[in-house]
């Protein structure tokens, strides 16, 4: 029979990890492991994409390297969503390789989320605190608070490569074992020996795989302005919590709703007030009534005859005066039609604006405001053949005159630096003829490039097409 630690190595050479670092760091006893490795360095910007985080380099060997680029404003644990830059590019990672455990050393505001998103994805997790978690518990807001506790709860061991003082101590206590250095590979041989099948593909899975927490926070910040004054928020399908998330920062008292379990403990644990329901159900057999109602990109899942009834349940639950604002993708929206609206794996189909606030004026709602309305959708027709361009002709200058074309005595005062009149007459007229052809030809460039303002101007007409925004807002207010 093998020795104890025969069958720890064995375990390691079976085992993958997936280590998240700064840098490519290889802890002591792990270089046993198939280890993929995500580093990561953080730079002011600006991003090349629009996200938070993106892929700088990546090289494949016995080892796998990804190396990512963040924004530096993603250092810091401060601003909950907005920071969590790695989340999409680390669940890529987690779908494509299948690792038995990650290991992320180090924490910061983007890698804090990582054990929460492997915990939902059923990978074991360990947490390495290193000199970057000296102030972890100090100085937070009650959610950033949340954030963090919830974070390290969810991971299967928190590993401290500095010396732990009480307060660390006492901080922890309760939310994860906690272990050594010198006792993670073997610990990490026992996730290995008991791993577990994989999360099939559900819902969860496309929230954090193919959705940018960051960019969802700059693209839905403008929507709580339609909020402002209001005390009882409700804000129905809210995923995970991130427009919540941004009315609690300003203030404002506001509860979500989330049919998917795994999606709600996700926003539960930044410390949002989450009730996990279908949204018909619950406003169904919901008899509290709010002043404000956001309902984000879910009409877009419903038939029609269920939309009807949504927006009549809405008005319901409307206190007088409420204001109900939807946003759905605009079907005009040519990106949403070919980029977008297609890589949600339950969308139904497009709603047009128009026709939804039909509905909600049939409901007793009125559209306060409108961002189809605020930015006409100006249709531009073009033929498929462009409109040809004026032509420049080529320059035919004067032929100019030779001393072949004088004789003795104008060749002789040429040379002694005079010239005669009828020389003088000749080269007048010369000088007339070319000045006609540089301005005919200077005539023809500027017809030309008035001719291709106006081709640019049309084109740049049609181009504007691209521009529409992808997503239409609604702000509908209760009639009393």
């Amino acid at each position: 029979m093998s020795s104890e630690a025969d069958q720890t190595a064995e375990l390691m050479r079976r085992g993958r990890l997936l280590i998240v670092s700064p840098d490519e760091l290889m802890l002591p006893g792990f270089e046993a492991y198939a280890c993929v490795h995500l580093s990561y360095q953080f730079v002011p910007g600006p991003s090349p994409d629009g996200f938070s985080a993106w892929w700088s380099d990546s090289e494949t060997g016995d080892d796998c390297v990804y190396k990512a680029s963040v924004l530096e404003r993603c250092h810091s644990l401060q601003g909950g969503y907005q920071q969590q830059a790695l989340n999409r590019l680390f669940s890529g990672l987690l779908l494509r390789y299948r690792p038995d455990a990650i290991v992320v050393v180090g924490l910061h505001g983007c890698t804090l989320d990582l054990s929460r998103i492997a915990s939902l994805m059923g990978v074991p997790a360990v947490l390495v605190l290193d000199q970057s978690a000296d102030s972890l518990f100090a100085d937070l807001d009650r959610s950033t608070s949340c954030w963090v506790r919830d974070a390290l709860s969810r991971a299967d061991l928190v590993c401290s490569l500095v010396k732990q003082t009480g307060f660390w101590q006492s901080s922890l206590s309760g939310l994860s074992e906690q272990v050594g250095p010198e006792e993670l590979p073997a610990r990490l041989a026992g996730f290995i020996s008991s791993k577990t099948a994989h999360k099939s593909f559900d819902y969860a899975l496309y929230e954090f795989c193919q959705r940018d927490h960051p960019l969802l926070v700059q693209m839905q910040m403008a929507d709580t302005r339609h909020f402002q004054g209001c005390e009882a928020v409700l804000d129905l399908g809210c995923g995970a919590g991130i427009f919540l998330d941004l009315l609690r920062r300003q203030r404002i008292g506001a509860v979500g709703v989330e049919r998917d379990p795994a999606i709600a403990e996700y926003g539960r644990g930044m410390g949002l007030d989450i009730i996990t329901e279908d949204a018909i159900h619950f406003l169904e057999h919901q008899s509290h009534q709010f002043d404000g109602i956001y309902c984000a990109h879910f009409v877009e899942h419903l038939p029609f005859d269920v939309v009807r009834k949504l927006i009549s349940l809405l008005a319901a639950r409307l206190q007088d005066n409420g204001v109900l604002v939807l946003v759905f993708p605009d079907p005009e929206s040519i990106r949403s039609q070919l980029l977008g609206f297609w890589r949600d794996p339950e969308h139904v189909r497009f709603y047009h604006p128009e026709l939804i606030m039909t509905v909600a004026r049939a409901a007793g709602l009125e559209c306060e405001w409108s961002s189809y309305d605020d930015q006409p959708h100006e249709i531009v027709s073009f033929e498929l053949a462009p409109e040809p361009l004026s032509q420049i002709e080529p320059m035919q200058m004067p032929v100019i005159d030779t001393d072949a074309t004088y004789g003795f005595w104008d060749r002789l005062m040429r040379r002694l630096g005079l010239v005669s009149g009828r020389r003088f007459r000749s080269l007048e007229q010369q000088m007339r003829e070319t000045q006609q052809v540089f301005l005919q030809h200077a005539q023809q460039q500027q017809q030309l490039i008035s001719d291709m303002a106006v081709r640019t101007e049309h084109l740049w007409s049609v181009n504007r097409t691209w521009a529409w925004p992808d997503n239409v807002v609604l702000k509908l207010r209760k009639r009393s």
